[in-house]
């Protein structure tokens, strides 16, 4: 093969290579946001912060992350509330049941600690877990 035949077939998958690129980035770049189908059947705990109201509801998941996606204030560090449905304010968060008493509670109540550490009773899923993944001699 000529020298020169070599060079135009270089240059021609240098290009294709380059276009081909250029399609993935394109492609993968466009800001469509996150998809939320996967969250359509599932609920999750609010809870109302104004100590007037207290209001304790479940929230479609999809709704909920569309509406904190949509509201979130970037110079605004954490999720922005809910407009509660009982008083109307914006003093909703996301809570969490604890699986072993019961109470419904807003997550990260206790600072410093498990997200899903219980106020009542100290339970946390979380550290629960944790330990049985720990073998028996690492205890």
């Amino acid at each position: 093969m000529e020298e020169s035949t070599k060079k135009v077939i270089a240059l021609g998958v240098i290009v294709v290579c380059l276009v081909l690129a250029g399609v993935i980035t394109y492609k993968t770049s466009r800001a469509k946001g996150p998809d939320l189908r996967r969250f359509e059947d599932k609920m999750t705990w609010v809870k109302c912060r104004n100590p007037d109201c207290q209001a304790v509801y479940q929230v479609n998941v999809k709704d909920y992350l569309e509406y904190t996606i949509k509201h979130k204030d970037p110079g605004v560090r954490g999720t922005p509330p809910l407009i509660c449905r009982k008083c109307g304010k914006p003093s909703v968060y996301r809570a969490i049941k604890c699986e072993k008493c019961g109470f419904i509670f807003e997550l990260d109540s206790i600072p410093r600690n498990f997200e899903d550490r219980c106020p009542r009773c100290d339970y946390s899923k979380i550290e629960h877990d944790r330990k049985l993944a720990v073998p028996a001699e690492g205890r």
